[in-house]
């Protein structure tokens, strides 16, 4: 009789024991749900790292420390009615906030690429003009035919290049998916006008000259270019301007300038 009783005991004690942890199946459940979870994360931080945007740091960081909280949970000790009410929903809350950071993200990533994408277009080269127009110039400006927009004004405001003289340190913004450009001048007398010029591409990395001309005979004008350094070592000291005005060394000098123009009218 007593073995029976000790018997029954130990059965019931045995059952107490299987009821109070979770059943296999559910255990499977919950360790796939927690895989999701945990590869949610491990996306949105990798999307994260490749942004420069930090601005959802603090949302990715909660989710994180809840990700861990839910780790540390002994879910040996519970049955399956506590894992389905209290640690599957968190799981899943989890979850769904770490795909709904990681989908802004994206959009964050997608955005950032595209700007990237279209600043590594433009090339920038070192230029410096000369004014080889017979006018003063008071804007000297590149016009992107084929993406139809303007530079700002390279002399600056309230500058002004006069004739035989040279404008130096400007950068030239050249855009890779174009074809076609022009130089567009305007003289001190509030006259614009356009100069034709070749191919922009590829840019010279070393840098460039840009003779400007225009022939008031036949209303043409030209912006011709040519090497960056070798030019630099003609100019004297005494007649040039800087990109800012404010004078430095000389690619043609005034009197070149005079003596250029005395020849034209005597050849006339």
């Amino acid at each position: 009789m007593k073995k029976s009783l000790v018997l029954s005991i130990l059965v019931m004690m045995t059952a107490v024991l299987v009821a109070c942890g979770p059943s296999d199946e559910k255990m499977a459940e919950v360790t796939q749900a927690m895989g999701l979870m945990t590869g949610a994360g491990e996306a949105a931080r990798e999307t994260f790292l490749d942004i420069t945007d930090s601005s959802m740091k603090a949302q990715l960081d909660e989710l994180l420390e809840k990700e861990n909280e839910i780790k540390a949970i002994e879910l040996e000790k519970l049955n399956d009615k506590k894992i389905d009410e209290e640690v599957m929903p968190r799981i899943e809350e989890v979850t769904r906030g770490y795909q709904d950071l990681d989908a802004k993200l994206s959009e964050i990533l997608t955005a950032e690429t595209a700007t990237k994408t279209e600043k590594d277009k433009h090339r920038f080269s070192q230029v410096y003009f000369i004014n080889k127009t017979g006018m003063n110039l008071t804007e000297i400006k590149l016009h992107d035919i084929t993406q139809d927009t303007y530079s700002d004004n390279f002399l600056g405001d309230g500058v002004t290049l006069e004739a035989g003289y040279t404008l130096m340190g400007p950068a030239l913004d050249v855009y890779a998916d174009s074809s076609r450009w022009e130089f567009v001048i305007k003289s001190d007398a509030d006259t614009e006008y356009t100069l034709s010029c070749e191919s922009l591409l590829p840019v010279k990395a070393e840098g460039l000259s840009i003779t400007l001309s225009y022939d008031s005979k036949t209303e043409e004008g030209t912006a011709d270019f040519g090497g960056y350094t070798a030019a630099l070592q003609e100019p004297s000291d005494e007649a040039t301007q800087d990109a800012s005005g404010e004078g430095a060394s000389a690619e043609i000098s005034g009197e070149d300038a005079e003596s250029d123009e005395a020849k034209e009218a005597s050849s006339n």
